[in-house]
């Protein structure tokens, strides 16, 4: 059967219009489904009722048999108040796996589906990344196989590029006139690293706080994806260039009970250091302080303060920071989140050996 990813399959239907028969979902990414059931609910064009939108739940326990849902998609019919949005949702691993009367019902039903009717199959189950791939791999293979017909198309959830997610964030605000600034979706994308589309979730949370200045930059994404302010991520770097490990460990202790993750730190630090490294190239083909600002997105409440640090920044000093957080943030990807904790807690005594 054809596979759609999921921005691939909201393009198409918001280009055509038309909705296929039969739609299966899956992917760890599962909250992405419920997006795609919006989406055919609004180019379904009618207004949501329990007679035309069903949704029927597979877990432990659940009565309903397939051939009742069958059923109740082939009694839809061309008036329009007769045809149904039905969604299965399966929720239990075990109800992945079709027994023979489910397998004869719907090969029947999918030889010729019925026109006015959608039926939707979508795989939503509480496991882990890992226990996913495994099920994945196995029982979803098989019920893909169950649902082939040239009247289904199915949907990877987790099939989603960066380039996306990024381009989805702009249409979200560019319809709702908000204008989003390059750096904060880049600054979303490094808090979220591999979760990035999670953000999805958040971006009515977004909106409601840009609905003032219909504006967002990278500070207040920063604080309202982590709930932390930036200030503290401004004391945590300013501990370090005190070299203060007592203060830099409070600061740091701070962020992890917030739940701020070690990859967003080292995500953070690695931007500090990398506009002071920008900047002293800057300096020295005659930038002006303004220019450089406005390069490096610096807040004017700041721009003084970094320029002056900058100043003073020794060039063989930047260039070994940057090879410690660059050998930080490998070793936090390789070795997983307790080690990057501890990492990051012994990253003030490898700076303080710099001297």
């Amino acid at each position: 059967m054809p596979e759609n990813t999921f921005f691939g399959f909201l393009g198409r239907i918001q280009a055509e219009g038309r909705i296929p028969p039969v739609l299966l979902l899956y992917g760890f990414n599962e909250f992405l489904g419920e997006h795609v059931i919006a989406e055919v609910g609004r180019a379904f064009g009618q207004a949501r009722s329990e007679f035309n939108f069903k949704r029927y739940h597979f877990d432990s326990e659940e009565e309903t048999g397939w051939e009742e849902i069958l059923d109740e998609a082939n009694s839809s019919s061309f008036f329009i108040s007769a045809q149904k949005v039905i969604t299965v949702v399966l929720r239990d691993e075990k109800k992945i796996t079709l027994n023979a009367a489910a397998k004869k019902a719907l090969a029947a039903y999918l030889q010729k589906p019925n026109p006015h009717a959608i039926l939707i199959v979508y795989v939503s189950l509480d496991l882990s990344r890992d226990d996913y791939k495994q099920v994945k791999k196995e029982k979803l293979a098989r019920l893909r196989e169950s649902l082939e017909s040239p009247h289904t198309i199915s949907i990877d959830l987790d099939r989603t590029s960066e380039g996306e997610i990024r381009g989805f964030i702009r249409q979200y605000m560019k319809e709702r006139k908000i204008a989003i600034s390059a750096d904060a979706i880049g600054r979303i994308q490094e808090i979220m690293a591999d979760d990035f589309v999670s953000i999805i979730h958040q971006l009515p949370k977004l909106e409601a706080a840009a609905a003032k200045t219909l504006s967002l930059g990278s500070e207040e994404v920063e604080e309202l994806i982590t709930g932390v302010s930036s200030h503290s991520i401004w004391d945590l770097t300013e501990a370090i260039e005190r070299e203060d490990a007592a203060a830099y460990l409070d600061i740091l202790k701070y962020l992890f009970i917030n739940g701020v993750k070690p990859s967003f730190i080292i995500g953070t630090l690695i931007s500090y250091y990398h506009k002071i490294y920008t900047a002293k190239f800057l300096m020295r083909h005659r930038f002006s302080v303004a220019d450089i600002g406005k390069v490096l997105q610096q807040p004017s409440f700041i721009l003084t303060k970094f320029i002056a640090l900058v100043k003073n920044f020794p060039d063989a000093k930047i260039q070994a920071v940057l090879k410690l957080i660059y050998r930080l943030d490998y070793e936090s990807k390789t070795s997983g989140e307790e080690s990057a904790r501890i990492s990051l807690q012994s990253f003030i005594f490898q700076i303080k050996l710099l001297r």
